[in-house]
């Protein structure tokens, strides 16, 4: 096993090519893994002229090679949540109440994979084969248990490339710290293969003020992280008010778009809640934008959606659950009894699904009690044409079960439009001009913030910082609304009585640097 540890922008990918030619030209079956599709997707087309190369998530990998039955893959966001307060109520574990409904969350595909290997070396050697070599992209990125798999898969390669750097580790809250890579860059019997970690990305502006910043972590492996001689700015920018904050972010855009029409523009906050304004203003400025923060589904369609899969879906019982947990049946303690006990003593599905559907009221009662088809039953209810688009008539039933990802499919960066998101969503991104917008003291860093430590939130804010090709602006802003400071660090603000507002200031991340 071999390791590359180092800074953003320095061109990691460039080098692995580069090896890949020299060291692995007979190199038939490569693999690459990494943890985000946005990160796949670029080495898709990195490696898109090397025909032996095969790239996936770690997650989707899994998936492929896993010897598991049809399970539904519940959503982390909408889904996850539900389940946990069933199974509190019910008085059931999680992973029994998935064993039961044939369902599963990304985690517990992971372990699931895992424990298939171990148990079935025989089987498992058929179904995963074996590669020349092994490359695992952006290593810090995965926790214990996804590193378990890392191993277990490196098994098969005949060798195996880490790249990665614990400076951008910033999944603290699945439990993917940066001790993973640093313990594995410090074991002797790793083989570190020499890397120039010169940042061909950022401007040289960007590098000093990134290092000056990171360098304050101690759970660091320390290394050179080189200037370039690219020209470029960081803008340190405070604002009285939120409107004047957005209103300078527009200003500067269309500047931007003055003198550099096809320049990439990508606008982060730490906080959602932060930018909906700012989404006005850029709307009443004719600024076309992609938000990343928002959902296209709503609450209305997401139950139109659990109903057409509780109705010709293979997950029946599951989906009838999160549907009554949105019209409040969970509440019923009746309703509550009958999964108790049903789930204790096992139970005939077509069984429950009638004692389950006397509790619905109408109209649900009468959409749970039609037997027939998806086209009819589109027909007959007008207030579900609103789905009717997205149902492929010659694929009924495989349209419904794909539903979310037809309604809002995954957004694509574009480089000739304003892209909004958070901090997290960039990793693997990168652009010409970057806005990062509430530089507060209490927004980030936010010490209310559980297991993000100031050391992941300064890797947070590193991350974005290493985002811009160009030019960075780095905005604080004073006032605040009450509203947005409840969700917050409330003790770093004051309250104005004169001004009805609260006051911040900025960040101490920004001191740091300067």
């Amino acid at each position: 096993m071999k390791i590359i540890l180092a800074g953003p922008g320095t061109g990691k990918t460039t080098k692995i090519k580069a090896l890949i030619r020299s060291q692995y030209a007979h190199a038939t079956n490569i693999l690459v893994l990494s943890f985000t599709n946005a990160t796949i997707n670029d080495l898709k087309k990195s490696f898109e002229d090397v025909p032996t190369v095969h790239c996936y998530t770690l997650h989707s990998y899994a998936l492929k090679i896993n010897h598991l039955p049809a399970l539904y893959v519940l959503d982390d966001i909408a889904e996850v949540p539900i389940i946990e307060k069933y199974v509190k109520k019910i008085n059931i574990t999680f992973n029994d109440f998935c064993g039961i409904l044939n369902c599963i969350r990304f985690e517990g595909m992971i372990k699931q994979c895992t424990t298939f290997i171990k148990n079935n070396p025989v089987y498992a050697a058929e179904n995963i084969g074996s590669f020349d070599l092994l490359i695992v992209d952006e290593f810090q990125d995965f926790n214990e248990v996804e590193r378990e798999l890392v191993y277990l898969l490196s098994n098969y390669a005949s060798d195996t490339l880490i790249l990665g750097d614990d400076d951008q580790s910033i999944y603290d809250f699945k439990d993917a710290d940066p001790d993973g890579i640093i313990s594995l860059y410090k074991d002797t019997k790793i083989e570190k293969i020499p890397h120039d970690n010169i940042c061909y990305r950022c401007p040289d502006a960007i590098v000093d003020y990134g290092s000056k910043l990171i360098k304050r972590n101690l759970r660091r492996v320390e290394k050179e992280w080189r200037k370039s001689n690219k020209d470029g700015q960081v803008v340190f920018m405070q604002k009285l008010t939120q409107n004047e904050t957005h209103e300078y972010t527009c200003s500067e855009i269309t500047k931007i778009r003055s003198y550099d029409p096809s320049a990439s523009i990508l606008i982060l906050s730490p906080v959602g809640f932060y930018i909906a304004n700012l989404k006005e203003k850029l709307s009443s400025k004719k600024i076309e934008y992609i938000d990343f923060w928002m959902t296209r589904i709503s609450p209305e369609i997401r139950k139109k959606i659990w109903l057409f899969k509780a109705l010709y879906g293979d997950h029946k019982i599951l989906f009838l659950l999160l549907l009554a947990y949105a019209l409040g049946l969970h509440t019923k303690k009746r309703f509550v009894v009958l999964l108790e006990s049903s789930f204790r003593q096992g139970y005939e599905e077509e069984v429950l699904l009638r004692q389950m559907i006397r509790f619905f009221s109408k109209p649900y009662s009468d959409y749970l009690q039609e037997m027939i088809s998806v086209q009819e039953f589109l027909e007959k209810y007008p207030e579900f044409r609103d789905l009717s688009e997205y149902i492929d008539k010659e694929n009924l039933v495989d349209s419904v079960k794909q539903l979310e990802k037809i309604i809002n499919p995954s957004l694509l960066f574009k480089s000739d439009m304003v892209n909004i998101m958070s901090i997290h969503k960039s990793k693997g991104l990168q652009a010409d001009y970057v806005f990062i917008l509430g530089l507060n003291e209490g927004v980030i860093p936010n010490e209310t913030r559980g297991i993000d430590t100031i050391e992941a939130q300064r890797r947070l804010f590193f991350v974005g910082m290493t985002r811009a090709l160009k030019k960075i602006y780095i905005i604080s802003t004073i006032e605040w609304e009450g509203k947005f400071v409840n969700k917050l660090d409330k003790t770093q603000f004051k309250y104005k009585y004169w001004k009805k507002a609260y006051y911040g200031k900025a960040s101490r991340f920004i001191s740091e640097m300067q």
